[in-house]
This record gives structure tokens, C-alpha cells and sequence, in this order.
């Protein structure tokens, strides 16, 4: 895929205002005025285009434990990174937070999902230095950084909905664990309607990617039926079983099991993070057990 025979690159992307202060790549306003432009260039010259939409996964947490000026360097660096991955074949644009919207004139569908999966890799293969703010003069740890990403193409899609539907191909990474690519097709194939639970595990765990376990003790995390804390996990296909300590809360356990597959997993010091992959029935018993605890 190259913009080069078709045209340059320069009068393809003509914004020329100021670029975003923090991500330093171009704004939302300029999203608005260069995709028009390009749909009709595309369309004019019967040639493809794609859009992809990239959320950074989990950046609340670089904000609550690093600090905001870490939640800045790593939106910076994320987006240097996608500008340097379209470099000549596209443009990047902050679209709002910690979302960011590439446009690829001229690419197939199936370039613009390796583009996309270039990208997801470049971004988990390079983490930013994060300092604890309570701790400054603690040794800086590398934070990994992952993005979800939704990919669109134009003219299977319409060009007024192609930021839509990448949007909604960027909710189905999201909901399938975070850190993967997503293509939007619209009929929804690919989306096998399971549902993702948000753990915290209060101390350090060997549980990977791709492992099916089992939660045995757990309670809700937060107000969100879908953010859960368990203390006792289990992995029958490596005869393991991890148990947290600490108090219980208010209420007590649940102590149910829940099955499903781990999507994503983020580790600390003291903590482990990971998404969870479950039915939606799951959930359904989920509820039913948290009413039976009257929590």
C-alpha cells in the first residue's frame, strides 16, 4: 500500500494548524475537514479507503497510579508510534481522549488489518518508564501499553458511517479482552457475544493469556457487575491453584465457581490484573449469587 503514483502525501493530509498539545499529532477538527475531502477523492478514483479507531486499553490506570503527566507521555508515545507506523500512508488524529483515529487513503481491507495489527504490536513491544508518585525516588518501571483496535473500510461501508462502524469494531476488541484487532463486518460475525469481567487479583500470579481457569472465591470490586476481585484461582489444565490473603469484605465471599478464559493479563508488584472471558449466562448467575449474599 503506498500513496506514492496517486498523490502526495502533503496535499492528501492538508491540515495546517496547530497540532494536538499533548499527543502532537493533528485534532479532531482536522479528522472532520481531511475525511470529506478524501471520500471524494477515493470515490472520484474508484480507489479503497480505511479507517481505524485505537483506544489505549486500561488508561485510567496510568492516570490513577502514575500520575497524569505519565497519562501524557504515554498518550504522546502512543501516538508517535501510530503516526510512525502510517508514515506515508496515512494520517493519525487525536478523536477525543485517549482515542485516536487513522485514516489510510487507497488501502485494501486486508491492508489496512495488518496496518492495524502492526500498529497493536508496535505499541505492546514498546513500554514508557512509569515513576510512582509516592515514590519518586523509586527506580522507574517499564509500563506496558496496549491498544484495541477497530478497522472500517470504504466503499463496502459508506463513507458517512465509516468512522461508525470502525467505533463499533473497536467496542467488539474492547469487549473480547482488550490488546486485538477487530474488523467490522455488518452482520456482527465474529462477535460470539461473550461477556468480559475485569479482575483483581491481590497478589502476584503465574495465570497467561489464552489459560482457562476457574474462580473460586470473589467478590464485586466495584459498583460494576462486570469489575470483580478474587482471592482464590485455579488452573485445572496445570494442576495450580493461587490463594490471596486479606481480609474479606463487608458481606463476605462468593464462593461460586466461575469458568472462563483470560483474555489479557496486566502484572504488579502486588497485584494482577486480567480480563476474563465468560458466557453472558455466567453473568446471569453472577447477580443471582451476589443477591443470595445480600450485597
Amino acid at each position: 500500500m503506498s500513496l506514492a503514483g496517486f498523490f502526495d502525501p502533503e496535499t492528501a493530509f492538508p491540515w495546517r494548524g496547530e497540532l494536538d498539545a499533548v499527543t502532537g499529532i493533528p485534532p479532531r477538527k482536522a479528522l472532520d475537514r481531511s475525511l470529506p475531502l478524501l471520500l471524494r477523492r477515493m470515490g472520484g478514483e474508484a480507489l479503497p479507503m480505511a479507517a481505524l479507531m485505537l483506544d489505549i486499553d486500561h488508561f485510567k490506570k496510568f492516570n490513577d497510579k502514575w500520575g497524569h503527566s505519565t497519562g501524557d507521555r504515554v498518550l504522546r508515545h502512543v501516538s508517535g508510534l501510530i503516526r510512525q507506523a502510517v508514515m506515508y500512508r496515512g494520517e493519525a488524529y487525536r478523536y477525543g481522549g485517549e482515542e485516536i483515529t487513522v485514516l489510510l487513503p487507497n488501502a485494501t481491507p486486508d491492508e489496512a488489518s495488518m496496518t492495524a495489527e502492526r500498529i497493536r504490536l508496535l505499541v505492546y513491544n514498546s513500554p514508557v518508564e512509569g515513576s510512582h508518585q509516592e515514590q519518586p525516588e523509586a527506580a522507574p518501571v517499564p509500563l506496558i501499553i496496549s491498544v484495541s483496535v477497530g478497522v472500517s473500510s470504504f466503499p463496502s461501508v459508506e463513507g458517512s458511517e465509516l468512522l461508525v462502524a470502525a467505533d463499533q469494531a473497536l467496542y467488539q476488541a474492547k469487549n473480547e479482552g482488550r490488546n486485538r484487532v477487530c474488523i467490522y463486518s455488518p452482520d456482527g460475525s465474529g462477535n460470539d457475544g461473550k461477556v468480559t469481567l475485569e479482575v483483581t487479583f491481590p497478589a502476584p500470579s503465574s495465570i497467561s493469556e489464552g489459560s482457562y481457569i476457574i474462580l473460586t472465591r470473589w467478590f464485586r470490586h466495584r459498583q460494576e457487575m462486570t469489575e470483580i476481585e478474587a482471592r482464590e484461582i485455579s488452573d485445572p489444565s496445570r494442576g495450580v491453584r493461587e490463594i490471596a490473603e486479606g481480609r474479606a469484605p463487608d458481606g463476605g465471599y462468593v464462593t461460586a465457581e466461575i469458568t472462563g478464559r483470560v483474555t489479557s493479563v496486566e502484572r504488579r508488584v502486588d497485584k494482577t490484573f486480567f480480563s476474563f472471558e465468560v458466557r453472558p449466562e455466567t453473568l446471569e448467575l453472577m447477580f443471582n449469587h451476589l443477591k443470595d449474599k445480600g450485597k
